[in-house]
């Protein structure tokens, strides 16, 4: 690819202006309008003119900046930290050091204020770009990361852009005014030409007509220091090895390229586009340097920060839009009402008086509004000569109308008094109000997810800066030696994501922080972590105490354990002795069942020696009744059946009685029978042949 010339790349440069200028000169006088009312420039030239002629006063009753200061604050106040986690079972170690340095660079370098700074730019512009860049002045060998901002009337990008990761961005132009000292000090080894183009003055151009040097110069020598930024694609060789399937790009010339496939021919050289950056420096009209794939990026190094971006738009001047442009016509009746009312107050002082001429001595007396005023008449003036004109009462309407226009300048935007902590409950618990602010932001959330987008692709180029740093700068910040992964480029492609986390001050804290989060879930984190972990002052006497009170709570475990096993111990030999106590009893009660059977068996053998000797007493008596007349033999019949009859219900009676008895027995022993361990099987045994040995 042939290099262009210097001329060839100033006069791409002047073409490439002209023609996003012609898409985006809608943007900027909206944009600087958004900006002025949030700083309370709300009235034009005209509406300012006419009041003054009328003799009114033009009444700025700022609203907006209420509303975006609120969403600043809140982001401020809830900023977030871009952590580094493994996917899947990738290195976590690297991840951790990667983590670490990258907390660490975007604290040195300001990063966090920096994207506040740029969220709150574009919510007030519509349009900021948050940068990302190398400075090799304190250290020459790795430099340092370091971030800025880019206002919207220091850049101009591609009108036709779509992406807000600038993907499809073809180019990109920067403009800022330095001095010949600040420009010599970012092009190391051209002060001179610096120096000698700022002798040479030059006359401000046409370009960037909206940055405050270019309107209103103060006589300071500055130079146009010009970022030219090219965003192409360019063909590479790539070695594929076919039977693997792995490649890799190849960077060395071409004999060497032919040597290599000799040597293995299993290996087969394909073309792929690739992308590039190219970065001209043009500082007035001069171009000073030029550079590829500037601090090691094959992309920008900046992102874009939106406020609201639709770009199926074909209007410039609204497809991106601030978060005041909404506010404006409600903030602007809002002052026309408020004005008019303290007109007709004013006016209400001294509402003028009707009066013929020479009616009064001194005519200037009818002007003065002051207290206790004297208005000396003609002698002959008559009592109709002058009058008071009755002032104008302000409807009861138009106060309702303030306040609804009031009402209008947040609604519109999306803010309620939610977001200001305003509640009408005052007993409310600060948690409440937490949870109502954050569910009244919601309407927002496009905003905020474009803050985190930014944040996540500035922090993904921060990860690549920093892997252009030597060994011995990563060992010196995180006091650990970088792992083999760490110098991998798809390492940080395809085993690691950006995530979100609380912001701390450093990794520390937030290492601290997760341990309190894993110890309220139920994790087991002793003490003594948190205690190592814990950003405390004075923390070696800390770590002393709470060893102590740990080893104090140990033994005292240690000795309710104890006791505790003791306890136990107790118990089990009260349960056995028990055990042993209801087989006594089972047995005891089983004795006398078996016991009751044999009873029953010797009731049974005197009921039949009592039934034997009735039969031998009935043989008797029938030998006696032979010389018994009829009627005492019917007689002493009946009587002996009868006997008979008695005789055995009763029998029958004292088996029932037995068999009832025995029964009892038997359900007593097995309902209190203990079931017994096998360790006393033998015991049980015993107890179930103890029937056989009665």
């Amino acid at each position: 690819m042939a290099r262009m010339t210097d001329g060839a790349i100033v006069r791409e440069y002047d073409d490439y202006y002209k023609e996003a200028y012609l898409a985006w000169n809608p943007f900027y006088p909206l944009a600087d309008r958004d900006l002025r009312f949030y700083l309370g420039e709300q009235w034009d030239e005209q509406e300012r003119q006419k009041l003054y002629e009328e003799g009114r006063n033009a009444y700025s009753f700022n609203l907006i900046r209420r509303n975006i200061n609120l969403l600043t604050g809140y982001q401020r106040k809830h900023r977030l930290s871009s952590v580094v986690v493994p996917t899947e079972n990738s290195d976590q170690q690297s991840a951790d050091q990667l983590s670490q340095l990258l907390l660490y660079t975007l604290n040195y370098g300001e990063g966090y204020k920096f994207i506040s700074e740029a969220f709150g730019g574009a919510l007030k512009t519509g349009f900021n770009l948050l940068n990302i860049w190398m400075d090799y002045r304190d250290d020459p060998i790795n430099g340092d990361i370091k971030f800025g901002r880019e206002p919207y009337n220091g850049f101009i990008v591609d009108p036709y852009f779509t992406q807000l990761d600038f993907s499809d961005c073809s180019y990109v132009i920067k403009r800022k005014y330095l001095s010949p000292q600040q420009a010599a000090s970012l092009l190391p080894g051209q002060e001179r030409d610096i120096y000698k183009l700022a002798k040479q003055g030059w006359s401000r151009d046409d370009k960037f007509t909206w940055l405050p040097y270019q309107t209103q110069p103060n006589g300071q020598v500055f130079l146009a220091y010009n970022e030219f930024y090219k965003q192409g694609w360019e063909q590479v060789d790539v070695i594929v090895d076919n039977e693997t399937g792995e490649f890799t790009e190849w960077d060395g010339d071409e004999d060497g390229l032919a040597y290599f496939l000799k040597a293995y021919p299993q290996l087969e050289v394909i073309k792929r586009p690739k992308k590039y950056v190219e970065c001209n420096i043009i500082v007035n009209d001069q171009l000073m340097r030029t550079e590829r794939n500037q601090f090691g990026l094959n992309e920008y190094p900046f992102v874009p920060l939106v406020a609201i971006f639709e770009p199926e738009s074909e209007f410039w001047g609204l497809k991106m839009q601030s978060l005041i442009r909404c506010q404006i016509d409600p903030q602007r009746e809002a002052n026309r009402r408020r004005s008019q009312m303290i007109d007709i107050l004013d006016s209400s002082i001294n509402s003028g008086w009707i009066a013929k001429k020479s009616s009064v001595i001194n005519p200037n007396s009818l002007y003065k509004t002051s207290q206790g005023k004297v208005i000396w008449k003609e002698d002959d003036a008559q009592p109709g000569d002058i009058e008071k004109i009755q002032p104008a009462v302000i409807p009861g309407s138009s106060f309702e109308l303030q306040r609804q226009f009031d009402s209008d300048v947040m609604t519109i935007a999306g803010i309620n008094d939610a977001n200001f902590g305003i509640t009408e409950n005052a007993q409310e618990s600060g948690i409440m109000m937490m949870l109502r602010q954050g569910a009244a932001i919601v309407n927002l959330q496009d905003l905020f997810d474009n803050l985190r987008f930014a944040q996540k692709l500035i922090s993904k180029k921060a990860l690549k800066l920093i892997q252009t740093w030597k060994p011995e700068k990563v060992e010196r910040i995180i006091n650990q030696k970088p792992t083999e992964q760490f110098y991998n480029r798809d390492f940080i492609k395809y085993d690691i994501t950006v995530q979100e986390g609380v912001l701390t001050d450093d990794q520390r804290q937030i290492y601290f922080r997760q341990l309190v989060d894993l110890k309220q879930l139920g994790v087991p984190v002793t003490g003594q972590m948190l205690a190592d972990a814990a950003p405390l002052q004075g923390k070696s006497e800390y770590n002393k105490q709470i060893a102590q009170l740990e080893k104090q709570q140990a033994q005292a475990q240690a000795q309710e354990q104890q006791v505790q096993g003791q306890i136990l111990a107790s118990q089990m030999e009260l349960n056995k002795a028990s055990s042993i106590e209801k087989i006594a009893g089972a047995k005891e009660r089983f004795t006398r069942s078996v016991a009751n059977m044999g009873l029953e068996d010797s009731r049974a053998a005197d009921a039949i020696d009592s039934r034997a000797s009735a039969a031998l007493d009935k043989a008797k008596a029938m030998k006696e009744l032979q010389s018994m007349d009829d009627d005492r033999l019917v007689k002493y019949l009946e009587l002996i059946s009868m006997m008979e009859e008695m005789g055995r219900q009763k029998e029958e009676q004292v088996k029932q009685d037995d068999v009832e008895i025995s029964a009892r027995g038997e359900m007593a022993a097995t309902s209190q029978m203990p079931s017994v361990p096998q360790g006393n099987q033998g015991v049980s045994e015993g107890i179930q042949q103890q029937p056989t040995e009665v």
